[in-house]
């Protein structure tokens, strides 16, 4: 540990913490307790200090600097001499050294992208040319000497939010001269150091520019320019070497415009190089423009250096030390973990002098660095306390109390700051010209040299693994140490939810050359989001001695599906005549198919809407309706109870019975009939004494008399007309155009998108008939499979059973048409119904536990053709003596309708997630590079081999998709259509929509929407985009997987949050299109998906 943490400089700076150590000095984090900011403090160690020649290096650094006044130059605040020595206080920038972020980023084997590399270039060009026309070379440009500072916003359009900055200017040549300069002398960083510095000539600034090429080479390509082995070679291959390698050969995305620039810049004559920084700005200002205006169609592996840190850096734990206990170490295994006295925190320390949210660890691109979040007791580090809301660096070894605990970082020692104050070669410490001191930065070894192998392995018993849903499933890996030092590794999994797999909660310990065995184990919860059929998954080796190594190993889990079900009735208790309805909901993961069928055990009930073959997806719910009544009634009597069964079976096995009881009532209502009984009662007295004084002339008088005139007969008429399904003749013409009738069903694509079926698909109901036989010819509902409810599709009936699809009972023997053929009977025959008695075993309906899901419940409702015309036209005429006569004639006229009435709870839009670095498009599927689980995930109806899985991710402005397609088949004419709705307006394709088309023997196309989301036509074949690209693979059997870009600023730069998206898989002989009864015509029908920013 540094002792010199909390030390106070000139009773000023206060050293916070360590940011980097040279041979010659460090540089420390130091608060200025004047200004009350944060300034990096470079201290010169002791013996250094007491040479003349290297405090007059220091000293110059600091009037040089000071001198300076630019954005991409670190700004020097104060110099002089304390008690811990000379010291230089400069701004402070939290960004970490170019040098830091290149090792990370060829650790991950990847690149940094273009953009950033280029404009890195431009700021330090500018500096450079800002101090050159001061009169100051910098001698020393290098990764280490480039720090990068993030800022809110970008400097100016085009540019990301960062700045690079250079610093240490303690080897500069000033224009008056120095005796550190003088002819002779080799100064500076070999691997950077241009021809002429390494012969100790004069320089100029076109020397810089040779270094920050050569740092540009490096960038773009994570080699350097020239190989070499020692400081001799280095100078020879600078002076008299020959030309590097275009770099197009090291990375195939490269431009020729940078060839051209680099070229240039490497030249062994200053005066082929650029002449000022301000010229080869303008140079990598046009390769910046050029590079953003051509679409890349290979794509190289990114690390982006503003990307947000999502995991943590692997290979760290937190030491807790309790007072009075042994102490403990956690995983450190969140980018943010709240450490404090409540219970709501990732690490609770639940002791007095804590405060409930005392403190958070934050991972960085670089390391870890602790926050205290303002509580009054304060978070010290090294004794020292921080200050509140202060992010401050910590690095392993330091340590963190809190109250009574003391807490250490352990893990691999990462510098987030360099500093090279040692990089010299002098006369002292080695080196005129033909000498072979070797200098502080490392000299690298060969740019081609063979690649070396891992000194970690990972084995698996084997690639593949069946698993069921909530049985666990063990898995056992072999790790392998091939290096000379001893390690301590544990296993991380990507690609599958984390609280499936059970992994080591700690680090294990590896000794060097040892081989170790290690137990995981994987259980799918049985649950209906548990996913079914082939997933990918990758376990990756954590190690402490190499916390950036990436050795894993990939496995497919083949994950089986599980039909399971509740069921209830709306009522159980129930007065006849009414509808009971009957609730099925899948709590499984695959699709099932169900029944529901009802009985009396007395057989006094008549109930109608049994059902079969209901086909519900995995948490789906449906509800069917029976309609019950007594089969005889009593006049006056009533009050009987028939129990009732209803059985809801699964085809793939299960049965629950539901019990309910039916009471009877009197066919007249009582109190109808003591109204009628009491009215029968009035007339019948009236009429005996009507006749009583009618016959005796009781009361003396004559009786009255009266010549009836001849009464006509009252005639009623009614005339019904026949119902005949039609299609409204005003909406359409019933004979499709040519070529409008896309699918050949008979029905035009206008006839189709007006009733709402697909005009992409002849059967949109997959009944066996077309759409147009049904519409056409026969009457059914072509977007319903059982237009009757009988339990038998509508093809089944027309083709196979000869019965009326239109009729539930074809023979009107009161047997349906599916019970018929469920008993054996011939359903067109009239059978006389013969009681029998059913034992069944009653089954408690089921109860699943688990979190609450989406459920989508559809009905729909068809009403044939239309409500027919009927003229009833009673005419009564009643003529005692001179009565008007009353002619009333009725005659409703309804128009032709189809009415589908959804009522669904909508589907939750899924989200495109936001991914930290561009995926590898190679078709080969790498689950550690897109989002854990599926955005989307569907299959044909009922058959879950042919399940597809979606992944959505974005970086930027450009839209990544994974498609996982299982197929039983390997037609090459199999294909995945993809279509969008970019600005949500639904209706039919307008210009910004598109519609991709990915075909498996790799023909890929795209088209656009034509004219308005309201002139009903449909998509431009003609058109063609190079904004896009995809790439198939075939990574395992029965299976193929799509990898595609779209560059979405480009291509739909109106793009909507949320958009419209529907997909299809075209199968042989099958169809799997999401969302369900999506249309490609109507983006209507289609699901809109969250298209969210991301930081």
């Amino acid at each position: 540990m540094n002792t010199k943490i909390g030390h106070v400089i000139n009773n000023r700076y206060q050293l916070e913490s360590l940011l980097g150590d040279g041979g010659m000095g460090a540089v420390y984090r130091a608060h200025d307790r004047n200004l009350n900011r944060q300034v990096a403090i470079k201290l010169m160690h002791e013996q250094y200090a007491r040479q003349a020649e290297f405090r007059n290096r220091l000293i110059q650094e600091a009037q040089t600097a000071a001198k300076l006044d630019h954005p991409s130059i670190v700004r020097i605040f104060d110099f002089g001499a304390s008690e811990e020595g000379l010291f230089i206080a400069m701004e402070f920038v939290d960004g970490g050294s170019l040098r830091a972020h290149l090792r990370r980023v060829q650790q991950e084997r990847k690149y940094l992208p273009l953009s950033q590399g280029l404009q890195i270039g431009s700021h330090i060009a500018l500096a450079l040319d800002y101090a050159n026309k001061q009169g100051i070379v910098h001698r020393d440009v290098k990764p280490g000497n480039i720090i990068l500072k993030r800022l809110t916003r970008a400097d100016k359009p085009g540019e990301q939010p960062f700045r690079a900055v250079l610093t240490d200017f303690g080897l500069v040549k000033l224009s008056e001269g120095s005796d550190m300069t003088r002819t002779g002398m080799t100064l500076g960083t070999p691997t950077y150091m241009s021809p002429e510095q390494c012969e100790g000539l004069d320089l100029d600034g076109r020397s810089d520019l040779y270094g920050l090429g050569v740092v540009l080479y490096e960038l773009f390509t994570n080699r350097l320019p020239f190989s070499f082995q020692n400081l001799s070679e280095a100078l020879a291959a600078h002076t008299k070497g020959v030309m590097p390698p275009p770099i197009h050969e090291a990375r195939a995305d490269i431009p020729p415009v940078l060839n051209t620039i680099l070229s240039k810049l490497l030249a062994k004559d200053p005066a082929d190089r650029y002449d000022t920084g301000a010229d080869l700005d303008a140079a990598l200002q046009a390769a910046m423009i050029s590079l953003a205006g051509t679409p890349t169609q290979i794509m190289t592996p990114e690390a982006d250096i503003l990307a947000q840190v999502t995991d943590p850096p692997p290979g760290y734990e937190l030491s807790i030390d309790t007072p009075g206990h042994p102490p403990s170490r956690v995983q450190l295994t969140q980018a943010v973990i709240s450490l404090g006295r409540g219970a709501d925190n990732d690490i609770v320390l639940p002791a007095e002098g804590v405060s409930r949210q005392h403190a958070q660890l934050q991972a960085t691109s670089l390391g870890w660095e602790v926050l205290d979040l303002g509580g009054i007791n304060g978070t010290f580090l090294n004794d020292r306390r921080l200050r509140a809301e202060d992010p401050t660096p910590l690095a392993p070894g330091m340590r963190v109390r809190i109250g009574p605990y003391v807490l250490s970082l352990v893990g691999p020692e990462v510098t987030p700051y360099e500093s090279d104050m040692a990089v010299v070669a002098e006369r002292a410490t080695a080196v005129a010209l033909g000498r072979t001191t070797p200098a502080a930065e490392a000299i690298p070894t060969a740019a081609h040299a063979a690649p070396v192998e891992d000194p970690l392995a990972i084995f698996l018993p084997q690639e593949s693994f069946t698993l069921e849903p909530g049985r666990r499933t063990p898995i056992n890996l072999e790790i392998v140490n091939r290096g000379p030092v001893a390690d301590r590794v544990t296993v991380r999994v990507q690609g599958v939810p984390q609280e499936w797999v059970s992994t080591p909660t700690e680090f294990i310990d590896l000794p060097a050359g040892a081989t170790t065995q290690l137990s995981l184990a994987i259980r799918p919860p049985r649950h209906r989001s548990t996913p079914t059929g082939r997933q990918r998954m990758r376990l990756e080796l954590v190690s402490q001695q190499h916390p950036r190594l990436r050795v894993g190993a990939a496995l497919t889990l083949v994950i089986g599906g599980f039909v399971s079900f509740e069921a209830r009735l709306s009522n159980s208790q129930i007065r006849l005549p009414e509808t009971v309805g009957v609730t099925i909901e899948n709590t499984g993961n695959a699709t099932g198919e169900f029944s529901v069928t009802a009985r009396d055990p007395q057989h006094a009930l008549q109930i109608r809407g049994e059902r079969g073959r209901i086909h519900l997806a995995g948490g789906q719910t449906t509800a069917v309706d029976l309609e019950l009544d007594a089969k005889q009634k009593s006049w006056l009597g009533g009050g009987e109870i028939y129990p009732f069964e209803v059985d809801v079976s699964s085809q793939a096995g299960g049965r629950v019975t539901l019990n309910g009881e039916a009471r009877t009532g009197p066919a007249i209502p009582m109190a109808l009939f003591y109204t009628l009984l009491a009215v029968v009662v009035f007339c019948s007295v009236i009429g005996v004494l009507t006749f009583l004084f009618d016959v005796g002339g009781f009361f003396g008088g004559s009786r009255a008399t009266s010549t009836p005139t001849s009464l006509p007969a009252v005639y009623l008429t009614e005339t019904a007309v026949a119902l005949t399904p039609t299609i409204d003749a005003t909406a359409m013409t019933l004979t499709p155009a040519p070529g409008q009738d896309t699918d050949g069903d008979g029905l035009s694509d206008t006839q189709e998108l007006a009733i709402g079926t697909d005009p992409n698909n002849p059967d949109t109901d997959f009944d066996r008939l077309s759409d147009g036989d049904e519409v056409l010819r026969i009457g059914t509902n072509p977007k319903d499979r059982d237009t009757d409810r009988d339990i038998l599709i509508d093809g089944d009936e027309v083709l196979q059973f000869r019965t009326d699809p239109l009729r539930r009972d074809t023979s009107g023997d009161g047997i349906s048409d599916g019970e018929a053929v469920a008993r054996g009977l011939d359903p067109l025959v009239f059978h006389t119904p013969t009681p029998t008695q059913t034992a069944v075993t009653s089954a408690t309906p089921t109860s699943t536990l688990g979190p609450p899901t989406f459920t989508a419940t559809a009905t729909s409702t068809w009403t044939p053709s239309a409500t027919p015309s009927i003229t009833p036209t009673p005419t009564a005429t009643q003529t005692p003596s001179s009565t008007p006569t009353a002619s009333p004639t009725g005659s409703p006229t309804a128009t032709p309708t189809i009415t589908s009435t959804p009522t669904n709870t909508p589907m939750p839009n899924p989200s495109v997630a936001c991914l930290l670095n561009p995926p590898t498009l190679d078709g080969s599927y790498n689950p550690a590079e897109w989002p854990n689980s599926p955005q989307i995930q569907f299959q044909p109806e009922g058959d879950l081999s042919g399940l597809v899985q979606g992944y959505l991710g974005r970086k930027g402005n450009v839209l990544y998709i994974a498609w996982l397609i299982n197929d039983v088949t390997d037609d090459p004419s199999d294909s995945l259509r993809l279509y969008f709705d970019t600005t949500r307006n639904l209706g039919d394709p307008d210009t910004a929509d598109r519609f991709f088309q990915i075909v498996r023997d790799g023909s890929l196309s795209v088209q656009a929407g034509i004219g308005s989301n309201s002139d009903g036509q449909g998509w431009n074949a003609g058109y063609s985009s190079s904004n896009w690209t995809a790439v198939l693979g075939e990574p395992g059997s029965n299976q193929w997987v799509i990898e595609m870009s779209i560059d979405i600023a480009a291509e739909m730069p109106a793009l909507a949050n949320p958009y419209g998206q529907m997909a299809q898989v075209l199968y042989t002989g099958q169809l799997a299109t999401w969302p369900a009864g999506g249309i490609s015509n109507n983006a209507s029908t289609w699901q809109g998906v969250n298209w969210l920013p991301c930081p």
